[in-house]
């Protein structure tokens, strides 16, 4: 869905503030940090701003390849080689989550989805399923190594649950690697369990 800044003037209450026609920090797909994105997250939609042509594109998640949402984090002035890697990086995440979902019970035994690209007051957790004795599991996925803000990540999903079923919930984060930093802070999360992945590679001769 596209929508001119002359028409988000009349849908918006006020009309559109000047500093979204402008920055793209405005157009920022994070609720925690910019709270009216959440009323677009909630629909399943990314928003990704165009200020030359003077609309946004409001696209949905499930038919988001690695390249659009990319664009929300590059632009012309990001040099190749990193462009090349965001991209990569956001298509290895989406392929991961891909894979679990069909696999659920590799990752756990017992483990049913609730949903996909769940999004709450402090931002949008990839997905979120209940364990076979019934308690809410929080899985977030990271393209390569888990950093020191994926725990904070976690934890702010944890305390959301927490306050909203009255119980805490249990977190499974999965990435390829958890430097010894993240580990100690990973400990002092109860109910927060690390997991690996590895990539591997099969070779089929094609038929002529």
């Amino acid at each position: 869905m596209t929508l001119s800044f002359v028409e988000l003037d009349t849908i918006v209450e006020g009309g559109l503030p000047n500093s979204a026609k402008q920055y793209g920090a405005w157009w920022a797909n994070k609720a925690s940090s910019q709270p009216h994105a959440r009323f677009w997250l909630d629909a399943g939609r990314r928003a990704s701003p165009d200020f030359k042509a003077k609309h946004t594109v409001f696209t949905l998640d499930g038919s988001v390849d690695a390249s659009e949402l990319a664009a929300a984090v590059v632009d012309e002035s990001t040099p190749e080689a990193l462009t090349e890697y965001v991209e990569s990086s956001l298509s290895l995440e989406r392929d991961l989550e891909d894979q679990i979902l069909n696999h659920l019970e590799v990752l756990e035994p017992g483990l049913t989805l609730i949903s996909r690209q769940e999004s709450n007051d402090v931002g949008r957790l990839d997905l979120l399923a209940r364990d076979s004795d019934g308690r809410t599991v929080i899985i977030e996925l990271k393209a390569g190594e888990a950093k020191d803000s994926s725990i904070g990540q976690i934890a702010r999903y944890m305390g959301w649950y927490a306050r909203q079923d009255g119980k805490p919930p249990r977190a499974i984060l999965v990435a390829s690697g958890f430097s010894e930093p993240v580990r100690y802070a990973a400990m002092a999360i109860p109910g927060l369990k690390l997991v690996t992945y590895r990539v591997q590679f099969a070779f089929d001769e094609a038929t002529i």
